[in-house]
């Protein structure tokens, strides 16, 4: 399918039909049966009747039916037949199978003919049956109405009409599946796979997890609401494609075009039910008796009459929303300003009067007195500030902690907004807000200290060198009791620093030192900082008991502040995926990636899924599944572009460069490698080290296996200075990789003894299995690393072995080793690195066994290879058994793999 673009949208047909198979089945197949007259398409607005009925009727005019199409109008309804008078200037339906009317003309006078030469048209005595569809079948004038239940009972006419679900159409169409005169088909909305597979085909490309989530939502699966919202991201210029998947940046703002559609769609007359959906356009979900309260009680129950609004039970709450959240965006959008605040004065008053159990409450109550021009003290600014915070909406959080601070809230604001700040990268701008530590010193001074303590680490180490204001003293003071809480906190703030700093010892000791005599006073933050760091840290020593144990505490705390730090779990449980993968333990670290990225791709902030799809794509990566590795790491580009605190962003694009060469594709490799180098570097030296790897596999991939190993040694160096023994494996393991097995093999084998870790092991013994040309030792532990889940280097084992046992003449090993290679390269799905070359397999097949399946392998059927070779079909049957057997593989995709392109010309 070509590539969906700004001009080309609007066209209906870009789009695939999707969800409505077995629907288009019943219309195609009843058409067979004498007695059914026709079908009956009942859905609400947006659900896509019109289009089904196009698509039947096409198939139908396909196969050789005779076809018309009419659509009933509130225009059309005002003349006897209106909507059928087309049809009378036509050619008869066996020679016009287009199911298109082009123009409407006056009645000739009067009715009564017409309605005859309409019959007779519909009713030939032989041939197939002819179909009439009807669009918007409820806005029929009596006359047509009649007409399509006279052409269904007394005629051969198969009818296909199309009823919105809500007004009553004409008791005669009523009449057709009451009767069983016609079956009655009723749309459901799209599943969200179904509307994932729609926008995707409607686009011609994958899109962003998030933005399918939004626009799913808006659309709420009616497929004519997602276009048209498709539409109005790609004229605003929101929804773009730069650096893979399609991805919405911001909310889709309504266009004229999308507001006409979603008013015709609401028809609305009733003024109770306007104001009942401006209401919900600013404060949905609302429980009902709020609602009707606001409203009224007739405006709500007609709002649900009409089929705009649903009512959900969540526990003993009665909550109505919107049926279709695009119906909010367009309410919203042309809403006069003055009603505007009105609404969010009458939604703040309700607000102010009630018990305010949600987290939300504080939020909304704050921005609705702002928005509607009413008093909000510092207090309720601090309150939603924090809200906004923890739902990581970092710029309205902004706002809303200024206006705290303006309002007089004093050191809590300037902390809060020095916090937001740090939060969104903005370093500088932070440390002009951060207060004085004497400023801390009051009451509530413990607290105050801390968390100014953790922001000036902070601040300090990813920020500007030098904190305005700060005199360079350390960032704490003593705590009422003598303690200095303040030093605690920052403590666990330099537990990271330390750590990226290359120092994984002393970030071991001041992380452990902060978890082994917790404090009840210290912040949440504090542990958390301190948990993941020492989580982390354990990883790259390959201490996984440990890795463990600091986990659970970190998910612990999450837990106990999950309200108030609602991102803190995932917080604790990426950095635990990564301290997986850094100790080897690469199938619970892909497990956990999965589980954390769909849970999180299912209710969390961009940021955080970015985050994940980032931890996805390193893990996958260094599993060797390349092509979800990209995928992954490309979708985290895009949701992290404009979030980026901690200056990570260098670290995921080297890794999608390194996923790139990993499948041999040195253009792409490159070029993420440049976008790479524009990227701001990153704190410390630990992560130098780690992008290090991707630069040498980015060599590997350019055949410059002598730069490869020197850069990789490098690496393996830096992580050797740090302390970082599973780090030096890893990059000693790629030195060997690229050739240099012999000259690594010793300290690999240091490693092994002085971790214990089984992947440092496995791969000291990989490595030395390498350097002595092992064939047997390199296929057993292909299994042991397939186990571990390191599929690359166990596939690289196995293409290794083969390689040995075919030049040492053992075929009937090579021939095993070989189906294990094969398989374990499906596994990685697009992997080519210099160790798992397989071409030399090509030779034991006899000259005739290749040629065939290379001519196979281009694309050509066996009876074509037998017609071009002049052999029988058999014989090209019976020589490419062979080639799958020897090669130790079946069909033609993978053939073709293993061959490559070949022009059979």
């Amino acid at each position: 399918m070509r590539r969906a673009g700004k001009d080309d949208m609007s066209d209906m047909g870009a789009w695939p039909l999707v969800g409505r198979s077995a629907e288009l089945r019943v219309i195609t197949e009843a058409v067979a049966r004498p007695g059914v007259g026709g079908v009956v398409i009942v859905g609400a607005a947006g659900l896509g009747r019109t289009r089904l009925a196009r698509e039947a009727l096409a198939r139908l005019g396909a196969q050789g039916h005779p076809t018309a199409w009419a659509t009933g109008s509130r225009s059309a309804s005002a003349l006897p037949l209106g909507a059928l008078l087309p049809l009378t200037v036509q050619p008869p339906p066996a020679v016009r199978p287009s199911p298109e009317v082009h123009a409407a003309v006056a009645p000739p006078s009067p009715a009564g003919p017409l309605f005859a030469q309409l019959v007779e048209r519909f009713n030939p005595p032989t041939g197939r049956r002819p179909v009439l569809a009807v669009d918007d079948a409820h806005l029929l004038d009596s006359a047509s109405a009649a007409l399509v239940h006279q052409l269904a009972l007394h005629t051969r006419a198969f009818v296909i009409l199309t009823v919105r679900q809500g007004p009553p159409p004409p008791d005669v169409v009523t009449a057709l599946w009451k009767e069983d005169l016609a079956l009655r088909l009723d749309l459901r909305p799209l599943g969200d796979g179904e509307t994932d597979l729609l926008l995707e085909g409607g686009l011609s490309g994958p899109v962003d997890v998030v933005t399918r989530r939004t626009l799913r939502y808006l659309a709420a699966g009616r497929p004519l609401v997602l276009r048209e919202l498709v539409q109005a991201g790609l004229d605003q210029g929101g929804l773009r494609r730069d650096d893979g998947p399609w991805h919405l940046r911001g909310r889709v703002r309504v266009t004229a075009r999308l507001g006409d559609l979603i008013e015709a769609q609401m028809q609305v007359d009733d003024p109770g039910v306007q104001e009942v959906l401006e209401v919900l356009a600013y404060a949905e979900p609302l429980g009902q008796p709020a609602l009707e309260r606001l409203t009224g009680v007739a405006a709500v129950v007609n709002a649900e009459r009409q089929g705009l609004v649903v009512v959900e039970q969540s526990g003993a709450r009665r909550l109505i929303r919107l049926a279709v959240p695009a119906y909010g965006e367009v309410v919203r959008a042309r809403m006069p300003r003055a009603r505007a605040r009105a609404i969010w004065g009458r939604l703040a008053e309700r607000l102010a009067v009630s018990p305010r159990r949600r987290a939300d409450d504080p939020l909304d109550l704050a921005r609705w007195r702002l928005r509607a021009g009413l008093g909000v003290t510092a207090q309720e600014l601090l309150a939603a500030a924090r809200r906004a915070t923890e739902r990581l909406e970092l710029r309205e959080a902004e706002e809303l902690a200024l206006a705290a601070r303006a309002a007089g809230g004093g050191v809590e604001a300037d902390l809060t907004v020095a916090e937001i700040l740090a939060a969104q990268g903005r370093h500088a701008a932070a440390a002009a807000a951060l207060p004085r530590p004497e400023a801390c010193a009051g009451r509530g001074g413990f607290a105050q200290a801390s968390r100014r303590a953790m922001l000036h680490e902070r601040i300090t180490y990813w920020g500007p060198l030098s904190v305005a204001g700060s005199g360079g003293e350390r960032a704490w003071t003593s705590g009422p009791d003598g303690d200095a809480g303040g030093e605690r906190a920052a403590e666990a703030v330099r537990a990271w620093t330390s750590l990226l700093d290359g120092h994984v010892d002393r970030a071991l000791a001041l992380g452990g030192g902060l978890l082994t005599k917790p404090d009840p006073e210290l912040p949440a933050q504090a542990t958390l900082w301190a948990a993941t760091a020492v989580a982390f840290a354990a990883g790259l020593n390959g201490a996984l008991p440990l890795v463990e144990h600091a986990s659970r505490i970190g998910l612990g705390t999450a837990h106990t502040h999950r309200r108030t730090r609602p991102w803190a779990q995932a917080q604790v449980a990426g950095t635990r995926c990564l301290a997986l993968l850094l100790g080897g333990a690469l199938t619970p670290a892909a497990e956990a990636a999965e589980d954390g990225y769909r849970e999180a791709a299912a209710t969390e902030a961009a940021p955080v899924v970015g985050l994940w799809a980032a931890v996805r794509g390193v893990v996958a990566k260094a599993q060797g599944r390349v092509r979800p590795a990209q995928q992954a790491l490309r979708e985290a580009v895009v949701l992290l572009d404009r979030h980026d605190p901690f200056r990570l962003r260098r670290l995921y694009l080297a890794e999608l460069a390194g996923a790139h060469a990993m499948a041999g594709d040195t253009v792409q490799a490159d070029r993420w490698l440049s976008r790479m180098a524009d990227a701001p570097e990153p704190p410390g030296t630990l992560l130098s080290g780690w992008i290090q790897r991707d630069r040498a596999w980015v060599l590997a991939a350019a055949l410059d296996l002598p730069g490869a190993v020197a850069v990789a040694l490098e690496a393996a160096q830096a992580a050797r200075d740090a302390g970082a023994p599973l780090l030096e494996a890893q990059a000693l393991a790629d030195a060997a990789r690229f050739g240099a097995a012999k000259q690594v093999s010793g300290r690999l084998g240091e490693l092994a003894g002085e971790t214990g870790n089984q992947a440092v092991v496995a791969f000291a013994a990989w490595c030395a299995a390498l350097a002595e040309d092992d064939a047997e030792a390199l296929t057993e532990l292909a299994g042991t690393l397939r186990a571990l889940g390191h599929l690359l280097p166990a596939a690289e084992a196995a293409a290794t072995a083969h390689r040995l046992h075919v030049a040492a003449g053992r075929r009937a090993a090579a021939k095993r080793t070989l189906v294990l290679a094969r398989e374990l390269q499906d596994e990685c799905d697009g992997a080519r690195t210099p160790l798992t070359d397989l071409t030399t397999s090509e030779a034991s097949l006899t000259p005739r066994e290749l040629q065939v399946a290379r001519l196979i392998a281009s694309g050509l059927s066996g009876r074509a290879v037998a017609a071009r070779l002049g052999l029988s079909l058999r014989t090209v049957n019976n020589h490419l058994g062979r080639v799958y057997a020897k090669l130790g593989v079946s069909g033609r995709n993978a053939l073709e793999r293993v061959l490559g392109g070949y022009d059979a010309g």
